[in-house]
């Protein structure tokens, strides 16, 4: 797990609040991103009514049992050398007072002094990070689905093209391919999120939903580099009740699989060919993925040299059915109200009284200017609760871009159905 701030007051607030709603301890950890130790430690606390008692020993001043002058002299040695480490002002104290090693101050005392006299002089450090956890593993066709973009496939004359590849990996199955025209004036661009959301939305109602979606962290699927805000994309994925897998940042082999699929589509598809326009390449496309699934001695995911589906042949649906004149009416907001919930951010407030989530600025005035303040959403209301440190309410806004229409990207359309149309029952699992 990543080293944390310490929590704050809105923070232990809310372990007991969820503590009492039933949630367990290890939940509430893995939402706050802190050891279930941490989380039991402050619900008994606030449980009990009992005051945490102050850590350390009570404050006398940093090396106060020490002379004066080794003090004094510590902290001028480390002014004249600011790369040096303690060890080293250590070695030149022994040297100018003369002391035993018994004599001098311990590496952490001398570190906590430098911190609060000399700061200038402390060379600032990045807290370590654990590594990240692989994404879990699957165990069945249409558990997970994996995603990514083959980009710079050559089309037309002097045109490029951007193929969205989806596959099933524990199928073996090319669940979709679709290619887009990305030429720009200045080379080319990335796929969008109705790009995005428009293939799936075929490759569901083909095969229906899938348990999980495993995607990389490209922009349109996390929102922006470093946000702990989830994406439109995600949220999209929870309404349908989708679980968003990531793949950890530069790890392409936690999705092998996808990887791999890129090569195998173009050795059939687009290596050997010329397309002068994208209707021709998707036509190849399509061709190709039936071949693969229904026809092609495939060795991946146990098929042993025979087509998936021959191998596989339940894997054709899922069985959770979608159609894209219902999705408005599949696409469930409370799962995404509970989803958001379930999270709570950290959050400084700007020189000019605004917070950021999600994109958005919210003004919670100026009387918490530079100071941090924890986000809540509030489902009842659908509304951020902003709070300081000592839980007082600082705020309660509205949450802005978070709609049904905002989320799906088009509002419904009011025509009757082609077909008759079967509702999902509401199991989980395939």
């Amino acid at each position: 797990m990543a080293t944390r701030v310490p929590l704050t007051e809105a923070e232990k607030q809310y372990i007991y609040n969820r503590k009492k709603e039933g949630a367990t301890l290890k939940q509430i950890a893995r939402e706050l991103n802190c050891s279930p130790e941490t989380a039991r430690k402050w619900w008994r606390y606030l449980r009990d009514g009992i005051q945490p008692p102050p850590r350390g020993r009570p404050p006398a001043g940093i090396l106060s049992t020490y002379p004066a002058s080794v003090r004094q002299t510590a902290i001028a040695i480390k002014r004249a050398h600011p790369h040096w480490g303690p060890a080293n002002v250590k070695l030149e104290l022994k040297r100018q007072l003369g002391l035993g090693d018994d004599e001098l101050p311990s590496d952490s005392r001398l570190s906590a002094l430098f911190k609060a006299e000399c700061p200038e002089a402390v060379q600032s450090r990045k807290r370590a990070h654990l590594p990240e956890k692989p994404p879990p593993p699957f165990t069945r066709p249409h558990q997970r689905w994996q995603m990514d973009s083959k980009e710079a496939v050559p089309i037309g004359d002097g045109d490029v093209a951007t193929i969205l590849n989806v596959r099933d990996p524990a199928g073996a199955l090319m669940i979709a391919s679709r290619a887009f025209v990305t030429t720009t004036e200045k080379g080319w661009r990335k796929l969008n999120l109705e790009e995005v959301q428009d293939t799936l939305r075929l490759a569901f109602s083909e095969w229906g939903l899938p348990l999980e979606i495993q995607t990389d962290r490209e922009v349109v699927y996390v929102s922006s580099p470093g946000c702990d805000f989830p994406s439109l994309f995600t949220l999209w994925l929870v309404g349908l009740g989708i679980t968003h897998i990531f793949s950890r940042d530069r790890r392409p082999t936690d999705q092998a699989h996808i990887e791999r699929n890129h090569r195998t589509l173009g050795d059939m598809a687009w290596k050997d060919e010329h397309f002068d326009t994208v209707e021709q390449l998707q036509r190849i496309l399509d061709d190709r993925r039936q071949r693969y699934n229904e026809e092609l001695p495939v060795q991946a995911a146990n098929c042993q040299g025979c087509p998936p589906l021959e191998v596989h042949p339940w894997a054709r649906h899922s069985g959770r059915p979608f159609h894209p004149a219902l999705e408005w009416t599949l696409f469930d907001m409370a799962r995404v109200d509970a989803y958001l919930s379930s999270h709570l951010w950290t959050r400084k407030v700007s020189a000019t009284g605004n917070v950021s989530v999600g994109g958005h600025l919210y003004y919670v005035g100026r009387t918490h200017l530079e100071e941090t303040v924890s986000v809540r959403f509030i489902a009842e209301t659908r509304s951020f609760r902003f709070e300081a440190a000592d839980g007082a309410l600082v705020a309660e806004l509205p949450a802005v871009g978070l709609d049904k229409a905002d989320l799906i990207g088009c509002v419904p359309l009011e025509e009757a159905l082609p077909v008759a149309f079967q509702l999902p029952l509401p199991l989980e699992g395939v």
